[in-house]
């Protein structure tokens, strides 16, 4: 014969009112709560970050410009922020500047100095381009000297505008969604900030025509060059296909042209394997993210308890 005997719980009597979640349900929203805060600061103060640098450079005298034609590929190609400082001493063949070409102060240019005359003034060019510029520039028309250029930065500054009214509105936003919508609503959030910036500036997949000829066999040769963030591949409208074109890179393609007279190049992504399984990554992620919520059942923040 066997007895049962029942011990006294010795944790003490239950603190959990009636119809108030589990401990273990209302530790993990804190945890929750402190992680998305964490997130939140962290964006945040990135952006802040990102302007106070700017600002800290044009207080010091420096200015930033971003390339935005590709005249300097691949030296210096669209999309490159360029950092310039006041022009110190001599000037020097060879030495990149930024400035206004002459009569026309509303327009800047970030080219080498290819001549300096002997009466001080000075001839500029792209590098991209055999030929020198149609003007003649003087000391006076010479914003500065590029001091630093980092390729890829200058459209992280184009977005700044769209990336620090959505970060903003975002944390004024947030307290007043409701807690079981939170995640969601982060969710749908950052993927507009990402992608509205994406969507109107097009750095991912760009292409840009930097001279055309004519041979006497009437077929037209074009230097083309990447202007964007990911390779891609051209294709003339003859056939001829230059593959795997990383950015900045230059290619030459020759066709006959079109019935208007003008060169048709098709321009498209163009990854190796191994580039399209980090894309597919990249893009799965949220839904993974997602479906490891709802598999932890933590998907949302219990609300709060009514007395």
């Amino acid at each position: 014969m066997t007895s049962t005997v029942l011990l006294p719980d010795r944790r003490g009597p239950s603190t959990e009112r009636p119809g108030s979640p589990p401990a273990v349900v209302v530790r993990k929203a804190q945890r929750r709560r402190h992680v998305d805060g964490l997130l939140s600061l962290v964006v945040l103060g990135s952006v802040v970050l990102v302007v106070l640098a700017l600002l800290g450079w044009d207080l010091s005298g420096g200015r930033v410009f971003v390339m935005e034609t590709p005249s300097m590929c691949p030296t210096v190609c669209v999309g490159s922020l360029v950092g310039d400082r006041p022009l110190q001493g001599k000037v020097h063949l060879g030495e990149l500047i930024t400035f206004h070409p002459p009569n026309a102060s509303a327009e800047t240019y970030t080219h080498e100095i290819s001549h300096i005359f002997a009466n001080g003034m000075i001839q500029t060019r792209g590098v991209a381009g055999s030929g020198h510029d149609p003007w003649l520039i003087t000391r006076s028309d010479i914003v500065g000297e590029v001091v630093f250029n980092v390729w890829g930065l200058g459209w992280l500054l184009r977005a700044l505008p769209f990336l620090a009214i959505g970060v903003l509105a975002w944390v004024l936003a947030r307290p007043w969604v409701r807690k079981r919508t939170r995640r969601t609503w982060d969710r749908a959030w950052m993927t507009a900030v990402v992608v509205l910036p994406l969507w109107t500036l097009h750095p991912l997949v760009r292409g840009s025509v930097i001279s055309i000829t004519l041979d006497r066999a009437h077929r037209t040769s074009a230097t083309v060059v990447n202007t964007g963030i990911l390779p891609v591949s051209f294709r003339s409208a003859s056939g001829q296909l230059a593959w795997h074109v990383r950015p900045t890179d230059l290619v030459h393609l020759s066709a006959k042209p079109s019935a208007s007279g003008y060169l048709v190049l098709h321009e498209a992504v163009s990854l190796y394997w191994w580039g399209w399984v980090i894309v597919a990554l990249v893009v799965a992620s949220p839904l993974a993210g997602y479906l490891w919520h709802i598999w932890r059942d933590d998907e949302a923040e219990p609300e709060p308890a009514t007395a």
